[in-house]
Order: C-alpha cells, then structure tokens, then sequence
C-alpha cells in the first residue's frame, strides 16, 4: 500500500499515512467525545472543549500504538536480514511492508508474534501508568485507560488465527514447522483467514440492524479480511511459479538498440513507429548506456526532435536495474514490482543480450497456470542436461523480427523457442 503523505524514516524505514487515515481519525475522536461515547460514558463532567482535546489526543496516541506494533514486526524483520519497504497507516491499522517472505518457520513466528507482544506492552505500561495518576490527574488517566483498553483489544484481534493478521501468521509459522511446506501452510491459513472474513460479513449484517456503524464497521473489515487472505495464497502460488525459473529462459534475445547519439526524431520513426515499439536499449560502443521509452520523450516538442540525442532524453544506467541470463526469475520481478519497471535489460559482460518486459513475464504466468502441474522441460533439463553440444544461437528470431507486421506490438507475435522453452 503506498502512503499518501510521507511522515520520515525511523531505521531507514519510510512512514507514511495513506489518506483513508484521516476518515478514521476524524471518525474516532468524534465517537470517542460524543455523548455516550467512551470518554463521557466513564468519565462524566467535563467540557465540551475538553472532550475533543482528549478525545483527539486519544486518537493520536492509538496511531502511534499502532505504528510501535508494526516497527515491532519490522525491526524483527531487520535482525533477520529482511528488508523493509515502508511502514504505512491506513484506514484499518497500519501494514509493515517486508520485501520478502521468511525462508523458515521460525523466522516467520518472530516476526509475526513480535507486533502482538509490543501491543500488549504498551496495554501494560499504560494500565500501570492509569493507575498511578487517576488521583492526580482525571483527564490523563482517561487517555492512558483508553490506551490500556484499546491496545488490549488490538492485541485479541490480531491474534485471530486467520491469514493475514499476526494470529494468522503465527498459526502459518505453526504449521509451516509441522508439514515443512510453506505452501500447505498458506493454503490452509488463508483458508481460515477467508472463513473468518466471511464469519465478520454475517455478523456485521446482524449487526446493522442494532448498531448500524458498528455493523458497518464489522462488514468492511471482513471483506479487508476475506480479500487478503485470497490475495496472500495467490501471491504465493504466482512465486512457486517462478520458482526456478532463470531470466533467459523468457527474454528477448538480441533485443533492437539504439545509439545514444541518434535523434530523437530517428528515435520515434525509425524505431518506435517504424517498428512498433515503446522503449528500448541505448548503446555506447557496445555497452549499455541506458534505456529510452516513450515516456522519456513524451514532454519533448515534436519541432525539436531533431536537435535532442536519445543520451539528452533516456534514463542513464546508474538508475536502471539490470539482470543476467542466470539471475532467477523471482529476484528479477521482486525488483520490478518496487521501483516500477515494465523492462529490464539483460547483461552479460556489459553487453545487452537481451531485454526482459512484464508482458513476457504475465504471458508466461498465464501458460505455467493452465498447466499447473506441468513442469516445464527446461527445469527437468537443468536437472538432468543431456550430453550434447551447445545449442546454437537462433539466428532465425531476427529475420522473424524484421518480418513481423509494424501495426502488431512485438510481444504478440508469438516466439517458438520461448513457447518450447515451456511447453515441451
């Protein structure tokens, strides 16, 4: 989730507010001062004014329990070696974002326990702290007591075991150590995590006809509940499929290049219309320079396409991410998905021999899934090579290029050899 207001860095991690936020902390300093709410229902007699300062203060310090409970699981991440994306606050919580799943079972339980156990510290300190100023201080007591509460409930719900709350993730970790496959325990966690998700739905639907926001309330978190848990068992079977996968078995080999002193205006007719294509590889004596797309050029008035060189318009190499023929798929597109690259060049000894693009990644993910338990002959063969002489470079794919209709995208045409490459 990206955040739409960026807060700073803790531990090099960015914390942002998403702009749900603000709904939720309006709507809970308002049901925390109004008449009947918490805070008059328990400590009666004060002021209007009052009330809301409390009431806001309260709501603050819950987002700042709930920002403590994700830096729990992030700084656990941390110690493991995992990095961290960001730290975001939103609508029903907050969401620590780890770049990658634990590689075992009980690198999963700590830091999924971790975000629990700081909750359920605060909930301490706080109640301990409630009952030291309660007879000095009414208003003060009245926040700590909420804390106490709040943080006492937040712990219960997120130790709910359904997948994605940390009551999930640690019933994952759980039967991550018992079957030894990562991907039963997912299955069956989010199973449970989508069950429960509905079991919320139905009680919030009762729930509206008694109190309607908190029927509301209750339906919406269910559908975030049943939704995430179907998300988190397909985004785990999107990365067995890439499993073993290599970047050369689905990029384009000799891709088209540019020099980085032609026009721009070469740039678009000779390449981007004369052969249909978005973006492409810029060269410098052989080596990679950067890469050029069309949205490189787009702010570039067309009368002076002729005077700006694809070197003044295309994204240099330092700000690229590149990739090997061996280097595995899943590191490749884990790369992609965080800094929002559609192609990346393929390198071998500075040179580009080839170009890897999302639509060949999508494009394979939906042949690997009409065949799911098929495995893929380059993987058997990698298991087993055979002994016999190097393949030869498929001279053929060039000519096909050359040949291929200008008004048909080039990743529509279909290429044999990637085709056998999965298929076989």
């Amino acid at each position: 989730m990206e955040a739409s207001i960026r807060l700073g860095h803790i531990r090099g991690i960015p914390i942002g507010l998403h702009y749900s936020w603000f709904i939720v902390f309006g709507l809970l300093t308002y049901f925390l001062s109004m008449p009947g709410g918490f805070l008059q229902q328990f400590f009666p007699g004060w002021q209007t004014p009052t009330y809301w300062i409390i009431a806001a203060t309260s709501s603050l310090l819950l987002f700042t329990s709930v920002l403590l409970h994700e830096l729990g699981h992030a700084f656990t991440a941390q110690y493991k070696g995992i990095p961290v994306k960001s730290i975001t606050l939103f609508i029903f919580g907050g969401v620590a974002s780890i770049s990658q799943d634990s590689e075992t079972a009980r690198d999963e339980f700590a830091i999924a326990i971790m975000g629990p156990v700081v909750s359920v510290g605060i909930a301490i300190v706080s109640g301990v702290a409630f009952l030291l100023v309660s007879p000095f201080q009414e208003q003060l007591a009245a926040i700590f007591a909420y804390l106490a509460l709040v943080n006492t409930v937040l712990v219960i719900f997120n130790m709910i075991p359904g997948f994605p709350l940390d009551g999930g993730r640690v019933f994952r970790a759980f039967l991550w150590g018992w079957t030894g496959s990562v991907e039963k325990a997912t299955r069956w966690a989010s199973m449970v995590g989508v069950m429960i998700g509905y079991a919320f739905i139905i009680l919030g639907i009762f729930m509206v006809f008694v109190v309607l926001f908190t029927g509301i309330w209750l339906i919406l978190i269910g559908w975030f509940l049943q939704n995430a848990a179907d998300q988190a068992y397909k985004q785990m079977q999107v990365q067995r499929t890439f499993e073993g996968i290599r970047v050369r078995q689905l990029m384009e080999p000799n891709p088209v290049t540019i020099s980085a002193y032609s026009t721009i205006e070469d740039l678009v007719d000779r390449y981007m219309l004369g052969r249909n294509l978005r973006g492409l590889p810029v060269v410098d004596e052989g080596i990679l320079a950067g890469i050029i797309t069309l949205n490189d050029i787009k702010t570039t008035p067309r009368e002076q396409w002729s005077h700006y060189r694809v070197l003044d318009r295309m994204t240099p190499r330092d700000k690229l991410i590149t990739a090997e023929p061996d280097t595995d798929l899943d590191d490749v597109l884990k790369m992609m998905s965080e800094q929002d690259f559609h192609q990346i060049p393929v390198l071998e000894n500075g040179a580009v021999v080839g170009l890897l693009t999302r639509g060949q990644i999508i494009r394979f993910l939906q042949l690997r899934q009409s065949l799911p338990d098929f495995t893929p002959r380059v993987q058997q063969l990698e298991q087993h090579p055979p002994a016999t002489q190097p393949v030869q470079p498929d001279t053929e794919s060039t000519e096909r290029s050359a040949d291929s209709d200008p008004h048909t995208p080039p990743d529509e045409h279909p290429r044999p050899e990637q085709q056998r490459t999965h298929s076989d």
